[in-house]
């Protein structure tokens, strides 16, 4: 996960100073934290923008969603240019594009929108599974967690001025029904405020969902949902929930109703406030996802998107996940409401996970087996040997399940005839020194998943599944598990009976392919070509996407790779004129011949070109320019890649091996794959 935290500070009057700080969850893509970033930013455009951006969120139905989402992107470049402005901190907008995976902004910074900033590529809010965390002070309940939803309480229009959030009280609770949630709804004069704080308070069959639609109101910093009489639940009127916790999952579709004699923009932030203080409260109380509306939503959209959300949790997603994905759904219907929810809390927890089996009694194993999808015999095969990669270790990995895959025919032959059998057999190679040993050949026994430990905030698993030798058990990572779940998720919901080798692809390249997406991008390697058993032809590339380069040669794509420096140090993109550069810098002789035929001006202007790749003595460490020249004199003939890559690997504490232990690679193990790349 990608954290990305923000402070707002006023140095002097009329100055305004955002400063962040990004890094990854374990420092592995990012680097440690080692520098704060801070850009002097116009906060009187910034709250133009964010109010534009709140009124075009107001002011919009359904049928606007196509004409919102172009006015969205606009204002939402503005934006991202306004706060992360080009000639301010490149670097930090470097490392924010190529970020994957989850994203979380730790900030108390309620203005800005972070879900609708347009980089150009997408909304970050599409791009990545988006949440958001702020400081309290005051202790936070740890709250509990479930296997699935079964319980909801369903509270809207407690005043009955609101038509909208009585219809989308009763479209939610008869959803939610029909798809066999058990549901108490309360409305009108029944939503008092002893009455919901107790019915959510209680300890005989808890919640496990509140939905709320209506109003959001209160004074600064105790703001909190408006029930019967206008009293308010906020933080301490959540008190008494403390003991049992609130319900994990937590919907509130408000409206929120700050003091009207403020201008525009103090109360478009006013209310931003409110309704993220009322989400809070219910974080501080055991929540483990809190879903908001930084608008009010009608009921037709909120009912569309909680249908997705809610599908997506009980198809055991993490809430990142299911609040990205519902977005996106409305968002290719044009529908407007996409872009006014927003997550509270870390995107990556798993609010329901596959529920602990019960005992199965003998006379009802035969009954109770077609309930589960079960493994085809390929499938079986894969997963027997993946067991196998990872039973040395008693766990197993993705890089495990990954090698697997690979050694399965049917996926070793697409990505055979996609990468290149070479470039794949040394994929292979490359993995199998990762994996640290060889799995014994008699080593056999059938792989399951065992029962899947409940997920905490921590996003930590207790998935295990036990050795055939009855010696222990074998534990599975984070990635493996949510593959096995996401492929079987998705044979049930297409009605069929067994998993097959295609569904764990799919549901791998779904995860991102967990450590084994870093090593993918050093191969330069995307992973659907490897994996997807369909290949889509794509458009223009954007967002998260990778412009493939198996259609040039080596040496054209090593221009495009050289050119990509180019432009991430100069902080701009790829032009014509950065790519004719770093054709000259990495030496093309094509180049160079057809320059010469123009004549002297052709000559000169290679020569031009070509010192900008040279390096001078003093560019270099002295240390590591020390053993380029050692390295030269040893040499026999001119130093090939190989041997310029061992020579840099080989001392112990040379910065390079320090890299690729952080990026997960063993430097011993990649300096015997290049002194025998083909084994």
């Amino acid at each position: 996960m990608t954290v990305l935290q923000v402070r707002v500070s006023e140095p002097r009057r009329g100055r305004t100073q955002y400063s962040y700080e990004l890094k990854s969850g374990d420092g592995s893509v990012l680097g440690p934290l080692e520098q704060e970033h801070t850009v002097d930013v116009s906060q009187d455009l910034v709250k133009d923008l964010c109010m534009e951006i709140d009124e075009a969120l107001k002011n919009t139905g359904d049928e606007q969603g196509t004409e919102l989402r172009e006015s969205l992107a606009r204002l939402g470049s503005l934006l991202y240019d306004a706060l992360f402005p080009q000639a301010g901190q490149p670097e930090l907008m470097r490392r924010l594009r190529e970020s994957t995976g989850p994203l979380l902004v730790q900030s108390n910074e309620v203005l800005v929108p972070w879900e609708l900033l347009h980089d150009e590529g997408d909304f970050l809010g599409l791009r990545h599974d988006m949440g958001r965390r702020a400081k309290v002070d005051r202790p936070v309940v740890s709250g509990r967690s479930i296997d699935q939803v079964r319980r909801a309480l369903v509270v809207g229009d407690t005043l009955g001025d609101l038509a909208s959030a009585r219809e989308e009280t009763e479209r939610i609770s008869a959803w939610l029904s029909e798809h066999g949630v058990a549901c108490t709804v309360l409305t009108g004069r029944e939503a008092t405020l002893s009455r919901v704080v107790g019915e959510l308070a209680r300890e005989q069959q808890p919640y496990d969902l509140f939905h709320y639609s209506g109003h959001v109101s209160g004074v600064p910093d105790a703001a909190g949902l408006m029930v019967h009489d206008r009293k308010f639940i906020g933080m301490d009127a959540l008190q008494p929930l403390a003991r049992r916790g609130a319900p994990p999952v937590v919907f509130i579709n408000g409206c929120a109703s700050a003091d009207p004699m403020l201008d525009s923009a103090p109360r478009a932030q006013a209310e931003a406030a409110q309704t993220m203080n009322a989400c809070m409260a219910f974080m501080v109380v055991g929540a483990k996802t809190v879903v908001g509306t930084r608008t009010a939503v009608g009921d037709a959209g909120a009912l569309r998107f909680a249908e997705a959300f809610y599908g997506q949790l009980r198809d055991h997603m993490e809430a990142g996940t299911a609040v990205r994905r519902a977005r996106a759904l409305l968002a290719e219907q044009s529908e407007g409401a996409w872009a006014s929810f927003v997550l509270y809390g870390d995107p990556g927890v798993r609010i329901t996970t596959t529920a602990e089996p019960e005992p199965i009694r003998r006379d009802d194993r035969k009954k109770a087996e077609p309930e589960r999808p079960a493994f085809s015999s390929e499938a079986t095969g894969l997963l027997r040997r993946t067991w196998r990669f990872g039973s040395v270790r008693g766990i197993v990995t993705s890089v495990d399940l990954l090698t697997a895959l690979l050694e399965t025919e049917k996926v070793r032959e697409r990505a055979a005839a996609r990468i290149g059998a070479k470039r794949l057999q040394l994929l292979t190679e490359v993995l199998r020194q990762l994996q640290s040993h060889t799995p014994a050949a008699g080593d056999t026994g059938s792989f399951h998943t065992g029962s899947y430990g409940v997920n905490g905030t921590n996003g930590t698993k207790a998935a295990a599944a036990p050795k055939p030798d009855g010696g222990g058990s074998i534990v599975l990572s984070d990635t493996v598990e949510r593959v096995l779940e996401g492929a079987k998720a998705a044979v049930v919901r297409d009605g069929r009976s067994a998993v097959g080798v295609d569904d764990i692809s799919t549901a791998f390249l779904e995860t991102g392919g967990g450590s084994c997406a870093e090593l993918l991008q050093l191969f330069g390697i995307r992973p659907d070509r490897l994996l997807s058993p369909v290949i889509e032809r794509r458009g223009p590339q954007t967002g998260d996407d990778v412009f493939c380069l198996d259609g040039l040669s080596p040496a054209a794509a090593t221009a495009v790779r050289y050119a990509r420096l180019l432009a991430a140090v100069k902080g701009e993109k790829i032009s014509t004129y950065l790519l004719l550069q770093a054709f000259a810098m990495t030496g093309s002789e094509v180049l160079q011949e057809a320059l010469a035929e123009q004549g002297e001006e052709g000559t000169d202007a290679y020569h031009t070109l070509a010192p900008l790749g040279g390096a001078r003595p003093r560019d270099f460490s002295r240390r590591t320019l020390a053993r380029l020249e050692q390295t030269i004199a040893e040499a026999d003939g001119p130093v090939g890649e190989e041997a310029l890559l061992i020579a840099l690997l080989t001392e112990e504490d040379a910065s390079a091996r320090r890299l690729l232990q952080k990026l997960g690679v063993e430097p011993e193990l990649l300096i015997q794959a290049l002194r025998n790349p083909l084994g």
